[in-house]
């Protein structure tokens, strides 16, 4: 029996605190809705879905005011290349939409968003059981870096010494028997550190996602998989 199991959601909030607007160059109709196509949709909801009794940790803010998937340091973040690092300054078509955040104001951002949010994170993670939950899109984005890749339905991200083989394998063979296409690594590679004892990746491709709404086939059958697939070994 898994004695905690922890599911990260970093990505499912649309939320733009009131602050941030003027760092923006963009008209607030535009800020809104590049925060909606950049975000995973739902995957708050498909976590509470399919792992009820697990803990939940969700960032606060949508990930174009602070990613905290990605390095604070923009010289070890590849994604910083194209204004997508830890502080977006492009939209997802590489398109220009907020200034760079320098100095004080960069340190604010990162010490209410993002450093908090990693303390929290690290403190549910230790020794427990990992979840980093994503959705991304069926055909890739200009600002991706690796385009090339199969985009397989469910993509499970693993890292060596932080996903059991056995763990990998046995959800791979877990959603094939539920009829989804897997892949390993590709599009995205690897899993976060968070101090948990193990942990994957899961990203799963958005048309598969379906509608929360109780009635969408596609995403029954989905948190059907995630509710069943086996957490940990």
């Amino acid at each position: 029996m898994v004695s905690k199991l922890v599911v990260h959601v970093p990505h499912a909030s649309t939320f733009i605190p009131e602050d941030a607007w003027t760092d923006f160059l963009v008209s607030r109709q535009e800020v809104e809705a590049e925060a909606l196509a950049s975000t995973d949709l739902y995957t708050d909801e498909m976590a509470r879905q399919a792992w009820p009794h697990a803990r939940i940790v969700e960032a606060e803010v949508s990930r174009i005011v602070v990613d905290v998937e990605r390095y604070d340091d923009d010289s070890r973040e590849e994604m910083s290349e194209v204004g997508r690092g830890v502080m977006y300054t492009c939209d997802h078509l590489m398109r220009p939409l907020r200034r760079p955040i320098i100095g004080a104001r960069r340190e604010e951002l990162l010490e209410q968003y993002y450093r908090q949010h990693w303390k929290h994170l690290r403190s549910e993670a230790a020794d427990a059981v990992l979840v980093d939950l994503h959705t991304y899109p069926a055909a890739p984005w200009p600002i991706e870096r690796h385009v090339h890749g199969a985009r397989p339905e469910i993509d499970i991200g693993f890292t060596e010494g932080l996903s059991p083989p056995e763990w990998v394998n046995a959800l791979t063979q877990h959603f094939r028997k539920n009829g989804y296409e897997v892949g390993h690594n590709t599009p995205y590679v690897g899993v976060i550190d968070a101090g948990a004892s193990c942990a994957v990746m899961i990203e799963i491709r958005r048309d598969i996602v379906g509608q929360p709404n109780g009635t969408d086939p596609k995403w029954k059958r989905l948190i059907d998989a995630l509710r069943s697939m086996p957490v940990g070994l």
